[in-house]
């Protein structure tokens, strides 16, 4: 029993303590790139883009990898059946892949706003999509209005509609491709 505690306690403390260490980084990742006029600007934009991104890459891998392709799928219906227990990509697999499929091949042609934003984007999109995936298995009854409707359809996706609700920041990409869970009656009542 004291290691279920334990465990617990770790995974409750890790989403809410990760920002800080990955916000560390990404504060020095961009001063390296940063030039005197109008540097900021440039990787901003750059990093809203690789953050939109991030929305679309979670509904494809969720959807198409975690749904179709095994052992990935073996491994997330164990999550549907037990969402209690987390799930989660460790952040330095993910900053590595980050490094080596988004940010080297971008440094490699010679653009490094668009390597440093884009890499900054994704990742705080990763980071953003961890804690409000944590959010929605362990805060029910939060005061956010967006986590709530977040809730709604997470749950609708755990529990009725697997195949729907794939999108864990945003609904923008299941109303796109078609799998927003319906409201209201649910299918076998």
């Amino acid at each position: 029993m004291k290691r279920l505690d334990l465990q617990h306690r770790a995974t409750t403390v890790f989403p809410q303590a990760l920002p800080l260490p990955v916000a560390a980084g990404m504060a020095l990742l961009a001063r390296s790139a940063m030039r005197p006029h109008g540097g900021w600007l440039l990787l901003a934009a750059f990093a809203l883009a690789g953050l939109a991104l991030w929305t679309l890459l979670e509904y494809l891998l969720h959807r198409f990898v975690l749904h179709g392709i095994e052992p990935f799928r073996t491994w997330h219906l164990q999550h549907h059946l037990r969402p209690e227990e987390p799930m989660r990509t460790p952040l330095l697999f993910s900053g590595l892949l980050l490094l080596a499929l988004v940010f080297a091949p971008m440094l490699a042609i010679g653009n490094q706003w668009l390597a440093t934003g884009l890499a900054l984007g994704l990742l705080a999109g990763h980071v953003a999509q961890e804690i409000a995936h944590h959010a929605l298995h362990t805060r029910p009854d939060a005061d956010s209005h967006w986590l709530l409707r977040r809730f709604g359809q997470h749950r609708l996706h755990h529990l009725h509609y697997s195949e729907a609700a794939f999108g864990t920041l945003t609904t923008v990409w299941d109303r796109v491709f078609g799998t927003v869970a319906p409201q209201g009656d649910k299918p076998g009542a």
